[in-house]
């Protein structure tokens, strides 16, 4: 299986080929409720997680929402 090398939050991670965003979630373990995914500067909404496949290079970023007050 060929891998590919993606960032998330500035940690570069070595990964499978076309995984899906979901994957790479459950993968490093990372925070779903309240959080946003970024491909590349491009919000992927939820209901896409499981269908974005992840390119060589890609850079993901994640934003979590803060409760305030």
């Amino acid at each position: 299986m060929n891998s590919i090398q993606i960032t998330i939050n500035g940690q570069v991670e070595h990964v499978a080929d076309q995984i899906s965003l979901v994957h790479i979630i459950e993968l490093f373990s990372l925070p779903e409720l309240g959080c946003v995914f970024a491909i590349n500067n491009e919000i992927i909404p939820r209901s896409k997680w499981h269908e974005t496949r992840l390119n060589n290079g890609d850079s993901i970023s994640l934003f979590q929402a803060i409760a305030g007050g």
